[in-house]
Formats: C-alpha cells, structure tokens, sequence
C-alpha cells in the first residue's frame, strides 16, 4: 500500500492517483480533513481512518511525503488561540510519531532527508561538493557587509531563504521574490536589530531551467524568462504567455553532478532551478524535494506524473 501524504487541494497528488489505481491511501493534513480523520496508537501499531477508508502502519510499503504536517490556509494561520495551537501540535506530535513507526517503509524522500536537503544553506554547500557552480552571495545582518559585497558585486539581488506566505493588512496573500538591490536601496537598512538577509551575485541568463529528478530519471525543461518584463528577474511572477517553455537535455557533466548532488541529499525527488548564462554555463540556485512540476508537464509534454506514479508502484510491492 502507498501512502500519500498532502492535502484535499493538491492537485499534483490527484493527477498523480489516478493513475495508481486502488494501491493507495491519501491521508490529508488540512485542518478540514484532519476533523474528520480518526488516529489511534496503541504502543505497537498505529491505525488511521480517513475518508471512509482505514488503514495501519504495518500494511505501508511506500510513503509520498508531499506534505509532512498540519496544513493552514492564511487565515487559520492568524489564529493563535492556545485551543487551536495545542490541537495543531498535538497532530503534528502524532503525526511525526507515525513517520517514526513507517522508517522500514520505503520513502519518496524521507521527512529526516528532505528536512535537511531544504536548507539552502546544506544544499549549497554539497552543490559546491560535486562541482555544480553557484553564484557568489552573501548571508548577513551587518550593513557594512552587505555595502562591501555590492560595492564588489554591484549587480545582485536581493533573495529570501525561507518560502513563507504572508498577508497584508488588506488581507492579500503576498508571496517574497527575488529582486534586484542597490547600494541606494540598501541604506535603508538598518545598522542594527535587522534580521539577516541573503544578496546574490546576479547572472545575465540566456534562459533558466526547472530539472525534475526522479531517482534515476531526469526532465529538464528550458523556462525562456528574458521575453518577459515581469518575470525576467524571477520566473516565480508566472507570465506564462510571454515566456516559452521547452524540454531540452542537459549536458551529461551536469546530469553527472547532479546525480551526485541527489545522492549526497539522499534525495530520490526533487525540482531543481539552473540559470544558464550566455556562455552556456549552468547555475544552480537551489533543489526543493517537494517542488512542484504540472505546469512543466502540461508546456513540454513530458510525463513527470506517470514517472512518479510508476516509482511509487514499483517500490509497493
């Protein structure tokens, strides 16, 4: 049995079921769903029942982590009563409790590893390690230090290492993107009491790349980002009609590095995002072992979905 672990609105996970047939359980983890779930742990096997479906910890033979904890919409996040706080923590308790009792099952990326590997930080380091290029940058709360990187790399941005959501006081879900900085800009940074925040040597792209990894299968798919104004900087602002997207191949040096790069993360997913520059050379920027790839399988045609599906069938019996 699989075991599918996200929410009712993931669409890549329903995309992904269908094409499983009856060899699955999706225990959903927003709030709605999780209302309705029953979760029993009796010391020795957990038993679950969601959806008018049962099923228990002993008859899991793969896990589909594509979400790990309870999940919150923008407004339950503002609620910080001490009810609905303990009630979210005591599942998330429960919830990592079960992951503990499945370690025997087979995981599309285990929590423990992804956890790690979605560290900018840990993941930049091990990109280093195989020799995939990264682009200088600066991590720092000292204006001093982030004046001296741009005084050396004046053309940088301005890049978020966490991928949070927030709302406006109107009430608009604002998400962060990366955005070009000047020495100007930064003087209204304060000399002290700032959180740190990451500069990036910024790359002239002849076009960025979104690489899908699935173990040993890989799906690179150009993102012409320079036909857009708007998403010229970061691709993430989504201007799909004015920016071409194409399957392309990799060159076998960078599949090389990247296969070693996966293997050190311990990663069996991820989606990663290059810049290739004028002189064909590739970045990495970063790899995140839940991304998300429907868009890149509805531009290119490449069949990212039934690659998944055929993994986590082939690693259930």
């Amino acid at each position: 049995m699989i075991l599918i672990l996200t929410d009712s609105n993931d669409v890549h996970a329903d995309v992904v079921s269908m094409k499983l047939g009856d060899n699955y359980f999706r225990l959903n983890l927003d709030i709605e769903a999780l209302k309705d779930t029953k979760i029993s742990f009796d010391g020795s096997e957990w038993t679950i029942s969601q959806n008018g479906k049962t099923i228990k910890n002993s008859s899991v033979k793969c896990v589909w982590p594509r979400r790990v904890s309870v999940q919150v919409n923008s407004e339950q996040q503002q609620d910080q009563s001490n009810g609905f706080r303990l009630w979210r923590s005591e599942w998330n308790k429960s919830l990592f409790g079960l992951y503990n009792a499945l370690s025997e099952s087979c995981w599309f990326n285990h929590v423990r590893d992804a956890t790690l590997a979605d560290n900018k930080y840990f993941q930049h380091k091990i990109a280093n390690e195989v020799g995939l290029n990264n682009p200088a940058f600066i991590t720092s709360n000292s204006k001093q230090d982030l004046k001296n990187f741009l005084t050396t790399y004046p053309d940088s941005v301005v890049k978020f290492m966490s991928q949070d959501m927030y709302v406006s006081e109107s009430g608009e879900i604002l998400g962060l993107y990366v955005n070009k900085i000047t020495l100007e800009q930064l003087e209204s940074f304060s000399n002290d009491s700032e959180n740190p925040i990451t500069l990036q040597k910024y790359v002239n792209k002849k076009f960025e790349v979104r690489y899908t990894v699935i173990e040993d299968k890989h799906f690179a798919c150009a993102i012409d980002s320079q036909h857009s104004n708007k998403a010229k900087v970061d691709w993430r602002r989504y201007d799909i009609p004015n920016t071409p997207h194409w399957k392309i191949d990799a060159p076998t040096a960078v599949k090389e590095k990247i296969n070693s790069l996966m293997s050190k993360l311990n990663l069996r997913y991820g989606a990663l995002d290059f810049i290739v520059d004028e002189n064909n050379d590739w970045w990495f920027l970063e790899v995140n072992s839940a991304g998300q790839w429907l868009w890149i399988e509805d531009l290119s045609g490449m069949d990212i979905s039934g690659s998944i599906a055929n993994w986590l069938t082939s690693n259930s019996r």
